[in-house]
Order: structure tokens, then sequence, then C-alpha cells
């Protein structure tokens, strides 16, 4: 007579070793589905800053823009201007980047330039600066072309 014990118990493992990508994939896709975490170019705050703060608003947080050395600096900092609007003289506006990710300014609004822009747009990367050349009195809006809720208005006088 034959032993069916064995047999029985390998059948258990067998139909286990079968189904175990299956579990795997399984896992791994309801696992990413429900993470939160934010993309790597983006720290969370930053994030968390860019979708509850409304688009005329910088987070408190940030310091106003400041004179220094004859000349006007704005920080950009969690994905925000750190002012809504400033007013200045005709001259250069410096925009120091704060944040780890680059800027595209130039004027418009909501991330969209204007058709026939007066200042010439700016790439600034993360951690750097640049600076905009308002050469006519006016007031100016000036947008994020890369993060369109980034919008300030500069009135040049």
């Amino acid at each position: 007579m034959r032993d069916h014990s064995a047999t029985r118990s390998q059948r258990p493992r067998a139909t286990l070793a079968a189904l175990a990508p299956f579990v795997l994939v399984l896992a791994a896709c309801s696992s990413s589905s429900t993470t939160s975490e934010p993309p790597a170019s983006q720290p969370a705050a930053s994030q968390a800053a860019a979708s509850e703060a409304p688009a005329s608003e910088a987070p408190a947080s940030q310091a106003p823009a400041s004179e220094a050395a004859g000349g006007t600096t704005v920080t950009m900092k969690g994905l925000a201007f750190s002012v809504a609007e400033i007013t200045v003289p005709v001259g250069k506006v410096t925009f120091l980047n704060d944040d780890a990710v680059a800027h595209i300014l130039a004027e418009g609004e909501n991330g969209v330039e204007v058709a026939n822009p007066r200042v010439q747009k700016v790439s600034i990367a993360g951690g750097s600066q640049g600076e905009l050349d308002f050469t006519v009195a006016g007031d100016y809006h000036i947008t994020c072309t890369i993060h369109h809720a980034m919008n300030m208005v500069v009135h040049v006088q």
C-alpha cells in the first residue's frame, strides 16, 4: 500500500508557492496606492504649503521683501513669494530662491506668461538668485511658470 500522507502535505506547499508571486503583486499594488509620501523633488512641507495657501497669500512665516544695497530682494520659499505685492522704483528686483526646486519667473498670472511681456523671464535654480529688470513704471503681475500658485504684483514707480 502506498503512503499518501507525504503527498498530501506537499500539496499545500506547492499551492502556496504558486500563489506567492500573486500575493506579492497585490501587496505592492495596495501599498503604493495608500502611501502619501511626496516626490523626492519636493518636501512634504512644501507640498502642503503650496496646496493649502491661497495664491494671493504668502505664508506668514516668511520674511517680507528687503531693501539691500540699493535694491529690493524678494525671497521664494515653500513654493511661495515672501510678499503678495511690493512697490519699488524703476530698476532691478532680486529674487532669492530658498526652495530646493527651480522657479521660472515671468510677467503673467497663474503660471501663464503674458503675450508681450515688459520684463524678460528668468530661470532661478534652487538655492540661487536671479533678477527681473523693471524699466518702465507700472503694475507687473509676476508668476512662476512651473508653480502656478506662485503669484505676486510688483508696483513700479
